[in-house]
């Protein structure tokens, strides 16, 4: 971006923190007081429940329990229902008149599900983005009605993926070259509300980025821009030590490093993600959690260095539903390239794995997978090693189910004398 230019605050907003009018009224609020630090972009998710409705329409549609014409309608019941709170007769009109093709879309795309009963990866994508793509335009106009110079703008048009539908990997060459030239021609007092989510395949086949996808957006922007800061606003007051759900004296921590907040992410924190910071590393570019509920707390804040613990646990994490998949036997020890087999068995049937250890004596190998691929995996397991089982070199291969992984995460832990004994 040119120099003169003011800095970049990219502020990416959940499901919860736009869940109805009200928290849409507090969206505005936020959105008011940071735009006075400098330029700043906008991320939206659909609004809150909406994507799980769109996904219960198309099992309608599938099972063919109720016409797809009855979900349509619900949704749009209830996004007018929001607008009318926040917007003027005559800003509802031209809401309604930007948005009305997203929903003739959805009642096409449901109606062809209906008539095949079957939904493909491609079209479930096409489905749930509606969220995304009608709720920019609302948020958009309920900035104007306040004062707010915004525009919309559909992430499709910046974010190109493959066609791995439900959670596509993005071209990060070419999305950064075309977000960089976008955003040049966006006035610095415009708020551009970006949908979150969504992108499109290079032959622009409408994609999502799966799980926490809104937060990718966010970051995907913030790194193309090299963004001062992301902003992540949600419904907690920022990462938090424990699930409060289990530890009821979970508290939030103030500062985490990269290396920190992708050991919580991929191990169980769910107000992360562990891509989501990827865009974020080259540039040394900080994020912070942040709660829209309660906008002067201080939340947590994710930099390349943290805030050093002296060795100490920050937080302890769990992912329940996994599997320990054991490969049992004597022929094993001194064998070359065993785990490599076991690996790129589970790779060619799709099976991701979570942790692997292997005993010293190098006569087990544990592998983690999740619950309902253990099956699978104990079956892909044995393919691959017919020939050892059959002279007896693996004894058995076997799965253990109902387990969990519980994390304790914190920096220089390995050089704090007694914590594992502690623990």
């Amino acid at each position: 971006m040119p120099e003169n230019r003011s800095p970049i605050i990219v502020s990416k907003f959940g499901g919860s923190s736009v869940g109805d009018a009200e928290c849409i009224r507090n969206v505005t609020q936020i959105v008011d007081s940071t735009r006075a630090e400098g330029r700043l972009i906008v991320v939206v998710s659909a609004l809150g429940g909406m994507t799980d409705d769109l996904v219960n329409a198309i099992d309608g549609a599938i099972t063919r329990s109720r016409q797809p014409s009855e979900d349509v309608a619900a949704l749009v019941d209830r996004y007018e229902k929001v607008a009318a709170v926040l917007l003027s007769g005559d800003a509802q009109a031209e809401l309604y008149t930007f948005v009305n093709h997203f929903w003739a879309e959805l009642g096409e795309l449901l109606d062809g599900i209906y008539l095949l009963r079957e939904c493909t990866p491609r079209t479930r994508d096409a489905v749930i983005s509606i969220g995304e793509l009608v709720t920019a335009p609302l948020v958009t106009a309920v900035l104007a009605e306040a004062g707010i110079a915004a525009a919309p703008v559909d992430a499709r048009q910046l974010i190109r993926t493959d066609a791995d539908f439900g959670e596509a990997n993005v071209d990060m060459e070419v999305t950064y070259q075309v977000v960089k030239d976008y955003f040049t021609s966006v006035a610095d007092d415009v708020v551009a509300v970006v949908t979150g989510f969504v992108a499109t395949t290079a032959d622009g086949v409408t994609a999502t980025l799966g799980r926490s996808g809104s937060d990718y957006t966010a970051t995907l922007l913030g790194g193309a821009l090299q963004a001062t800061r992301v902003d992540i606003w949600t419904d907690v007051d920022g990462v938090l030590s424990a699930d409060p759900r289990i530890v009821k004296d979970a508290f939030t921590i103030d500062a985490l490093s990269y290396a920190e907040a992708g050991e919580l992410a991929y191990f169980g924190a769910k107000v992360l993600h562990p891509r989501t910071m990827r865009p974020l590393l080259a540039h040394s570019i900080p994020l912070h959690i942040k709660n829209s509920f309660n906008p002067g707390a201080a939340g947590t804040v994710i930099t390349p260095e943290g805030k050093p613990s002296g060795g100490r646990v920050k937080a302890i994490t769990s992912v329940r539903g996994v599997a320990v998949v054991m490969i049992e036997g004597t022929g094993m020890a001194g064998v070359p390239g065993v785990s490599a087999r076991a690996f790129s068995a589970l790779a060619g049937d799709g099976i991701n794995v979570l942790m692997i250890s292997q005993a010293s004596s190098e006569q087990s190998i544990c592998i983690v997978v999740m619950a309902a691929r253990a099956e699978a995996a104990v079956h892909s397991l044995i393919g691959a090693f017919d020939v050892e089982l059959t002279r007896q070199d693996i004894s058995r291969i076997y799965s253990i189910r109902d387990c969990a992984i519980l994390s304790a995460v914190g920096d220089r832990m390995r050089h704090k004398p007694g914590l594992a004994g502690r623990m």
